[in-house]
């Protein structure tokens, strides 16, 4: 089966024809049938090769004879011959010669090389003159659908898309590695085994593709075991080619099979109404038929060319299938941001609110004893106007005091829709002015530091609310592990043109197991916890600011540092 496709199927046509029968002479004399087998191995100083046309068969029609040869060591021929990308090329009418005879003689002997086939018209016209740019479109699409997906690969880690990718790659050396050996007379034992390779690798990363995109394993078991099945076979393949040197697997088994199986596969997908999966399904079959026809014989076209029109059609309607599904992934990891800044805003609405409360219940419990005062002043004597006065205002203080905690978280998460230049000490001070009482009512010792200072061009409340996120998960652990003498120190400072802001506290550090997953969305280690703060923190410091914020386990705590 190996032999029969590369040689007869893709390059070559040793065989007996209804069209040409060959003959060949070690003596120039007496002819004998020219078998591949016989003269694979063989070494030759001098041959005749005769080809015997059946021009009744050709009638009005008309073909053309290519040979690749070694046309310097050509010392003789009848024919009348044209050379197209070193091939010779002869035409076959109904006026050509019954006998064509090819004459060689090497300087010294080595193994024959002499390869023909014929073509019919429209291949000479439209394919052979150009096939050099038919092969460099199909090299040029494949090449850009392994490699832009690859990236896709890397930025998204979607198994298929490397799947995809990396049989791009195969498909695009196997091609290369037809093309390389149809311009040359017999295959070597090397060449014969990386072609293998290449072509088992492509439709191994084929069957890999398809079991991943079509999610057989949990929408087809039985298909899915069918493919594994497959996927495995070819593998042993590939170790196989290593120790025969050729494909064991494909001596038995066509070509077709792979993609016959992911076409039926997909056809499975489509019926159980997965009909993005109708896009790939005509993929896998326009491979497939032109295989099994290739391989009936059923098209005319050589073998060659049909792959290297079936792969980049294939390509091209994969890549327009694998961008949609791209564009649905990018919609929906949209969507799912959407969802963590409404939580994440509820989550600051929720501690904003807390923080308010908070600091709203020393004043408020002031203010009850005021009126209590002035309750029992009254009870035990008239009012003293002077007393009354100082009672008043002290009242008014407290509520001055309410009234300007309101403004202050007011504009703490006013959104900014516009860039500003601010110093980071002072955005910093904003989100201490709120913790700070909290920090006083918890006994929680804090010190702030700028040792260099520098202003940028950012948002400045966001950068508020980034120190105030770290600042308030930094009390939580030191409220809930009972830390004696909780202390938090910030430190500002400059390094490498960067402003890089340090939140220390001495709560103990972060678990090995958990410090990695710190910034995840949903990630929490607080029972009533959301997840978000840290991740959302992450996303303003990475997208608005082009920064970097790190987390590290120090002697007595965590470390955040943010480096804008």
């Amino acid at each position: 089966m190996k032999y029969l496709i590369l040689f007869t199927l893709f390059f070559s046509n040793l065989f007996s024809s209804d069209l040409i029968k060959d003959y060949v002479a070690e003596d120039h004399i007496n002819f004998k049938d020219l078998s591949f087998f016989e003269y694979r191995d063989k070494q030759l100083s001098e041959f005749t090769i005769k080809f015997d046309v059946n021009l009744e068969q050709l009638k009005d029609e008309t073909y053309y004879l290519t040979i690749v040869s070694d046309e310097k060591s050509l010392i003789y021929t009848n024919a009348i011959y044209e050379t197209i990308n070193d091939i010779m090329v002869i035409k076959l009418d109904k006026y050509q010669k019954k006998e064509l005879f090819f004459k060689y003689k090497y300087k010294e002997s080595k193994q024959a090389e002499f390869r023909w086939k014929y073509i019919n018209n429209f291949e000479y016209k439209y394919l052979l003159k150009y096939e050099g740019i038919l092969y460099g479109v199909a090299y040029g699409i494949i090449f850009c659908a392994f490699l832009y997906y690859l990236i896709i690969y890397f930025s998204s880690q979607t198994r298929y898309f490397l799947y995809y990718s990396i049989m791009q790659l195969f498909v695009l050396l196997t091609l290369c590695a037809f093309t390389y050996l149809s311009y040359k007379s017999y295959v070597t034992t090397l060449e014969q085994a990386l072609t293998d390779i290449f072509e088992t690798g492509s439709l191994l990363f084929t069957l890999l593709f398809a079991k991943e995109v079509l999610n057989t394993k949990v929408t087809m078991p039985f298909m899915n075991k069918i493919i594994l099945i497959l996927i495995g076979v070819n593998i042993l393949d590939i170790f196989a080619i290593f120790i025969f040197k050729y494909s064991i697997l494909y001596e038995y088994m066509p070509f077709y099979v792979s993609f016959f199986i992911s076409t039926l596969a997909g056809l499975i997908s489509v019926f159980q109404k997965n009909y993005l999966h109708i896009v790939y399904t005509l993929g896998w079959f326009i491979v497939f038929l032109f295989l099994f026809l290739t391989e009936l014989d059923s098209i005319e076209i050589s073998g060659i060319y049909t792959v290297h029109l079936s792969a980049p059609i294939e390509s091209l309607i994969f890549s327009f299938a694998l961008g949609y599904t791209l564009k649905k992934m990018v919609e929906e990891k949209n969507e799912k941001e959407k969802l963590l800044i409404h939580q994440s805003k509820l989550a600051s609405m929720g501690e904003m609110i807390n923080n308010i409360a908070h600091q709203w219940r020393q004043p408020l419990t002031h203010l009850g004893f005021i009126n209590m005062n002035l309750q029992l002043a009254f009870e035990d004597e008239p009012l003293d106007k002077k007393y009354l006065k100082e009672k008043i205002e002290e009242s008014n203080a407290q509520l001055d005091f309410m009234s300007k905690t309101i403004d202050n978280f007011r504009d703490f998460y006013k959104p900014n829709k516009q860039k500003e230049i601010f110093y980071i000490s002072v955005a910093v001070k904003k989100a201490l002015e709120i913790m700070e009482p909290i920090f006083e009512s918890n006994k929680i010792e804090f010190e702030f530091n700028v040792i260099k200072d520098k202003q940028i061009n950012a948002y400045e409340n966001e950068y508020s609310q980034v120190i105030l996120n770290i600042l308030t998960n930094a009390k939580d652990v030191l409220i809930s592990r009972q830390i004696q003498n909780p202390k938090i120190i910030i430190s500002i400072n400059e390094k490498n043109d960067s402003i890089i802001t340090t939140i220390l506290d001495n709560a103990g550090g972060i678990e090995n197991k958990y410090i990695n997953h710190i910034f995840d969305p949903y990630f929490t280690t607080k029972q009533k916890g959301s997840g978000i703060g840290l991740y959302m923190s992450k996303m303003i410091i990475e997208s608005h600011f082009k920064g970097k914020i790190k987390v590290f386990n120090k002697d007595k705590g965590a470390s955040f540092s943010i480096e804008v």
